[in-house]
């Protein structure tokens, strides 16, 4: 038959799944709609080396078998056949079985195992009190399924009164669980050759290992037929003399030495059981205390559930699996807490204050007495406190900057960095008044700059018509008139106050000039870029040396007197300042040189030189006075530049879940410093490296290295295992 047999359907039954494959048999997972039952089909599909005493075997199993109802005996409920092939129904098992049990090595208290070996006694003794013996009790034959519940299958070997299987000649069985008298085949085999097959069970159970076996089948038999097991001790520390007995017992090679009976057998096991059971009871009990005084709630509580299930009465367990609760319920909100405090601290990084506190005081509710959100809240309370600060000052910079005052919206805005570094609104203000400031320095430095080259030219005109008037005094008009044409350019620079003035002077000349004799005048070349002085010499020595009635001076040349005022001088037509800001009423009128009085005293020349001179100098020096007094009003204000604002350094340091900061150790070799604070927190450093240990649940270790940068700060994230705490409180 080919391996990869599956039907659909077998009889009335429709075809599941294939469960397992053997070499003779398939075993197929099946449902009968009839009843609405799930059931297991065993259908012999392969060839065997003894096909005759295979079907023996198998009508054997489905006519023996059905007659049992016992829940540690599998449930055979029909014999049918299927395109020649025999098959049959069987009860369906959720479970593995035994070999896969024990090839498995899963912990398992000793009292469970007897449990087991326990529930295989009480369905032999079931099935001996029908007659029937099954011969081949193995842990292959035996399914454990919820809560360890033993179920035996196969009873394909089994015969009434225990007789030999003389039809075939043959002996049936795996040889490391037959009895002595079962491989010897001399003697009818009756209940106690099951008996010492369970004692193989019970001793391997225990052990992990087969008490007889070699490494040859010759080996094994010889043992099995003349050796002893080896002590139980060897494997099970602490072993009662009483299991000892037991299993010598069970494994003695006379039948006469057995027990009689799998009831028997199973009676001792199962006071075996009560007494593991007690100390296992009370080993739940202690583990469950030490397990809540670590805080370890979920195993502790899996040990009190354990106990429980065994003794529903126990006081003391269902006290303490009320302590659990509760404090899983703490844990839990505990737990909430620590993250409403993760939200509230991401929150306050993204400077949503409104959401922290909102975060925190529904953490707090939770826990009221938690530490960290307590520090949490003030540290946003105090935040929310210095946001109003900078809000108000960058309303008052905001206020001041519309009014034009920029000087009060600099240091406004100023006072709101130092409060808020980071809050880009206050930056991007900041930049904005800094600019404004900036044009209005540039403009002020350009209209000091124009206000000194309007200066300069001014001081230029007002040389030019000082001497320009000297020359006139001297008579020399043509000069004077040229040096006023040669200034045009500048003058036209300058205020119109001083245009008219020149205009004026202009005026003057012409009309001296008319009133002269035609002459021609080779005036010498004039550098407008020349000093008064520098004109005066050029001018020559004479106006100090020659008095205005000298010889050289035409009747052309000499003052005219005006005969309405008796014969005065002219005045210098009214042509405002001379050089160094003196008017004509400073000098000495036209009449004091050429008019004596009681007596008339002329000057020397001499005197009138010098006098001459020194008020040139004290024109000069008041020139330069006004100059420097303009150019301190006017110099630019240098602004010092704003202070650097330094930034706190620190370590931000978040780790889920529920992880706890328990130490810092400085790499620069300073001492470590123990914190125990809760995570997430942000924590002041000064800038260096650091490695941080951290403790997550069930005390669980991680350590980072970190780096905190001289200006800012750095993040630290540790990820710890997530216990599943749903599952924990449903359990």
């Amino acid at each position: 038959m080919d391996s990869s047999y599956q039907p659909t359907k077998i009889g009335a039954y429709h075809v599941v799944s294939v469960i397992g494959r053997s070499g003779v048999s398939t075993v197929l997972k099946a449902t009968d709609r009839r009843v609405g039952r799930t059931v297991a089909i065993k259908v012999l599909t392969g060839a065997a080396d003894n096909p005759d005493l295979l079907l023996l075997k198998f009508y054997r199993q489905a006519k023996d078998t059905p007659k049992l109802r016992h829940p540690n005996i599998v449930t055979v409920y029909e014999l049918g056949y299927e395109n020649g092939l025999p098959y049959l129904v069987m009860e369906y098992l959720e479970g593995k079985s035994l070999d896969a049990v024990i090839a498995a090595r899963r912990p398992m208290p000793i009292a469970e195992r007897l449990k087991i070996v326990g529930q295989i006694c009480a369905g032999l003794s079931y099935a001996h009190q029908q007659d029937l013996v099954h011969r081949d009790i193995k842990p292959g034959n035996v399914v454990v399924g919820e809560n360890n519940t033993a179920k035996i299958v196969d009873f394909g070997m089994a015969r009434l009164g225990g007789n030999q299987d003389s039809d075939t000649g043959q002996v049936v069985g795996n040889l490391n669980y037959m009895s002595p008298e079962q491989l010897n085949g001399s003697v009818d085999l009756d209940l106690r050759t099951d008996v010492y097959s369970t004692g193989v069970v019970l001793f391997q159970m225990l052990t992990g290992v087969l008490p007889f076996e070699e490494a040859t089948a010759a080996a094994t038999l010889k043992k099995i037929e003349q050796g002893s097991p080896p002590p139980l001790g060897k494997y099970l520390k602490g072993c009662p003399e009483e299991l000892e007995a037991i299993m010598r017992k069970a494994l003695a090679k006379n039948r006469e030495e057995r027990y009689a009976s799998a009831e028997e057998f199973g009676a001792d096991i199962t006071r075996m059981q009560q007494h593991y059971e007690k100390q296992m009871l009370v080993d739940y009990l202690q583990s469950a205390k030490e397990l809540l005084a670590r805080k370890d709630f979920a195993n502790a509580k899996q040990q009190l559930l354990q106990l429980l299930r065994r003794d529903p009465q126990n006081a003391e367990a269902d006290d303490l699996l009320r302590q659990i609760k509760q404090a899983q319920d703490q844990q839990q909100r505990a737990q909430q807490a620590l993250q409403l405090e993760a939200k509230a601290e991401e929150a306050f990084r993204r400077n949503e204050l409104a959401d922290a506190i909102q975060f925190v005081e529904q953490g707090l509710q939770l826990d009221a007495g938690n530490p960290v959100l307590l520090r949490a809240r003030d540290a946003i309370l105090a935040a929310q406190a210095r946001m109003a600060k900078y809000r108000e000052a960058l309303k008052r910079a905001e206020s001041a900057l519309q009014s034009g005052d920029l000087e009060t919206a600099r240091q406004s805005v100023d006072r709101a960095i130092s409060i808020q570094p980071e809050d880009p609104q206050g930056r991007r203000l900041a930049g904005q008044i800094r600019s404004l400031i900036e044009q209005k320095r540039q403009r002020e430095q350009e209209a000091a700059q124009r206000k000194k080259k309007l200066a300069s030219d001014i001081e230029g005109v007002e040389k030019a018509m000082a001497d320009a008037r000297l020359l006139l005094l001297r008579g020399r008009v043509a000069e004077a008139l040229q040096l006023l044409e040669a200034i045009k350019p500048q003058v036209s620079k300058t205020p119109p106050q001083w245009v008219e003035q020149v205009d004026l002077l202009k005026k003057e000349a012409r009309a001296r000039q008319d009133q002269q004799p035609t002459e021609t005048l080779v005036p010498a070349p004039f550098d407008q870029g020349q000093t008064n002085w520098d004109r005066n010499a050029d001018l020559g020595s004479d106006f100090g040396a020659t008095s205005m009635n000298s010889p050289d001076i035409t009747d052309a040349q000499a003052p005219r007197f005006d005969e309405r005022e008796g014969g005065t001088p002219l005045r210098d037509g009214g042509l405002g300042l001379i050089p160094g800001g003196l008017d004509d009423a400073s000098l000495p009128s036209e009449r004091s040189f050429f008019e004596e009085e009681n007596p008339p005293v002329r000057p020397a020349r001499s005197e009138r030189r010098t006098w001459g001179r020194s008020i040139l100098w004290l024109g000069v020096a008041a020139v330069v006075l006004v100059s420097v007094i303009v150019w301190l009003a006017l110099r630019p204000k240098v602004e010092p530049p704003p202070a650097p604002v330094s930034k706190p350094t620190y370590a931000a340091i978040n780790a889920e879940p529920w992880a706890t900061l328990r130490e810092i150790t400085p790499e620069n070799g300073d001492a470590k410093s123990a914190i125990g604070l809760a995570t997430p927190l942000r924590i002041k450093l000064p800038p260096g490296g650091y490695k941080l240990t951290l403790e997550g649940p069930n005390h669980e270790l991680q350590q980072r290295v970190i780096t905190v940068p001289s200006q800012g700060g750095t993040n630290c994230f540790v990820v710890f295992r997530k216990p599943d705490v749903n599952r924990l409180l449903d359990q």
